[in-house]
């Protein structure tokens, strides 16, 4: 049916045909709340299968959670563009409901689709459809408003601007970032959504996907092929879910035979530490501990079902374990022999930066340097080269702790550790850090990022930017400060590049954002006083949207 509706291209389109475009569309609506109550229980089971045993669970429920995300801001990008057109279809919604007390009579519901401005209230179209569905939307036969919103003036031509470019854009998107979430796994899923290939239109000659769905469509048929797209969305996110679902559940297996499981702790040791050694059988019953002889010891499995060996390496070099695990069966007493090798080394010192994989230049950057089997108030830092940088202890963090300030911005570091043994001092190794810059802060609005879109709203109730450094550069210091702003808003007229002291917003530019409507780009240029002292100028820009 949809395929009939869709290829009525005519002017005059019958009023039969329009209400085949409401039957059609609210049909897949209806279909598609379904396809969300089954999402729904896969996520939920997958959470339930999560809490059950998260080590076997979580790298497929992380990709599942990937997957949603990308998926729900599809589908608010369809919703957007959905809710845009019927927009400029309708200016209010007049919707005949069955009254709920009285099956034999009918209520009149009428919903203004217009904010006070005469800008298009999403919400309010919202509710509309969903408690109207497509029965109220006039215009269904119009072919002119559609092609005009979705392809512009590229009949015939290569669509690059328009509502069906963007969101071929963003599937193209979402198909490729899906594919990289799921990895080699994305082999066994069928993502559909082609809107990359030509299709035969109705005279048999290839055309491209906006083509076909959009030039000269009636405005019901863009509408049913909108609603049709957040289904194809919704099945490609059930196929890509169900599949690592299903993947986990594959991964349960059932045992008939007793295997010995030996799990060193480190097959590499230090001179003075400690090799532990952990023995399972593949076949655990809790109801009959299993017994073992481990290096010429005897133990018996504990309440978990292991048994744990450890001995102190005071000597060198390769090392061999060897051991027999007796298992007891309704026929006796079977055993299964295993041997383990593991190394003990000369002691090293250890570098661990706390915070980051580098030395940021002008600030205090916490690292932690150990030698195992050292107490950590004998273990010593020492810098080759002075001039580069300093390096002092860490009063606050504790033995073993330092705070190495760099001198310069480019270039290695390197850090030497030696240790006190009786009265003298023994060397531990060293390692070489990367000095670098402090890497520039990021200006968001609210919780938008620089490139994202801001609410239009959100924007106009704002008193200023933030700058601060994002989730990727785990590192905490200062928030760099905000000196002086220039903001400037396209497709507004009056005053441009307007200048701001500090952090918030002055009255001027208030009164000048008031003006931005969705569509425009606001682009913030920001002078900072960063962590270090320096001073510099960041500069972003946010799309506006509804």
């Amino acid at each position: 049916m949809y395929l009939v509706y869709t290829a009525m291209l005519a002017l005059n389109v019958s009023a039969e045909v329009v209400e085949g475009f409401k039957t059609v569309g609210n049909a897949m609506t209806k279909s598609n709340e379904n396809m969300v109550v089954k999402l729904d229980d896969t996520y939920d089971n997958f959470e339930a299968a999560l809490k059950n045993n998260p080590a076997k669970v979580k790298e497929k429920y992380d990709k599942a959670q990937e997957i949603k995300k990308l998926s729900n801001e599809l589908i608010y990008t369809i919703d957007t563009v959905t809710y845009s057109f019927i927009g400029k279809l309708a200016s209010k919604a007049e919707i005949t409901l069955v009254d709920p007390n009285n099956p034999d009579k009918t209520i009149e519901r009428t919903i203004n689709l217009r904010n006070a401005d005469g800008s298009k209230n999403f919400d309010s179209i919202a509710e509309a459809l969903k408690i109207g569905g497509f029965s109220w939307i006039n215009k269904l036969d119009d072919n002119h408003e559609g092609t005009r919103y979705f392809i512009g003036d590229a009949e015939g031509k290569e669509v690059t601007e328009g509502a069906a470019a963007e969101i071929k854009k963003r599937i193209l998107e979402y198909k490729k970032a899906v594919k990289e979430s799921l990895g080699p796994d994305s082999s066994h899923v069928t993502l559909g959504l082609n809107v990359e290939e030509f299709h035969l239109n109705s005279e048999g000659k290839p055309t491209s996907w906006e083509q076909l769905n959009f030039n000269n469509t009636v405005a019901g048929a863009a509408l049913v092929t909108l609603t049709r797209m957040k289904a194809e969305v919704m099945n490609a996110e059930f196929d890509a879910v169900n599949m690592l679902f299903k993947q986990v559940k594959q991964n349960d297996f059932s045992f008939d035979k007793v295997a010995v499981i030996t799990r060193p702790k480190s097959s590499y040791i230090m001179q003075g530490g400690k090799y532990e050694l952990v023995v399972n059988v593949g076949a655990y019953d809790s109801k009959a501990k299993f017994e073992a002889t481990v290096g010429g010891a005897r133990f018996t499995a504990n309440d978990t079902g292991a048994v744990v060996y450890s001995t102190v390496c005071n000597s060198t070099g390769p090392k061999t374990i060897t051991g027999t695990v007796y298992v007891k069966k309704d026929n006796g007493t079977e055993s299964y022999d295993f041997k383990e090798t593991y190394f003990v080394a000369e002691p090293m010192a250890v570098f661990e930066l706390t915070e980051m994989n580098v030395v940021y230049a002008g600030i205090d950057n916490p690292v932690r340097i150990s030698v195992p089997g050292i107490a950590a108030h004998n273990v010593v830092a020492t810098l080759a080269d002075p001039s580069q940088a300093t390096i002092v202890p860490d009063t606050k963090a504790g033995a073993g702790n330092y705070i190495i300030k760099p001198k310069v911005n480019k270039g290695k570091i390197k850090v030497n550790a030696s240790f006190k043994d009786g009265n003298q001092t023994r060397f531990a190794g060293s390692t070489e850090f990367r000095a670098r810059p402090l890497p520039d802060p990021k200006i968001f609005l609210g919780k938008a990022e620089a490139g994202k879109g801001i609410p239009i709203n959100d924007l106009k109730n704002m008193k200023g930017p933030s700058v601060r450094y994002g989730p990727e550069f785990a590192f905490h210091m200062e928030t760099p400060k905000i000196i002086k702003q220039t903001i400037d808003i396209t497709k507004v007229n009056g005053a441009t590049d307007l200048e701001n002291r500090g952090p918030q917003w002055g009255a001027d530019v208030m009164s000048y954002i008031q003006k931005a409507k969705p569509g425009c780009k606001i682009t913030l240029s920001i002078d900072v006083t960063m962590p270090d002292g320096s001073k510099r100028n960041i500069s972003s820009t946010f799309r506006i949207t509804r």
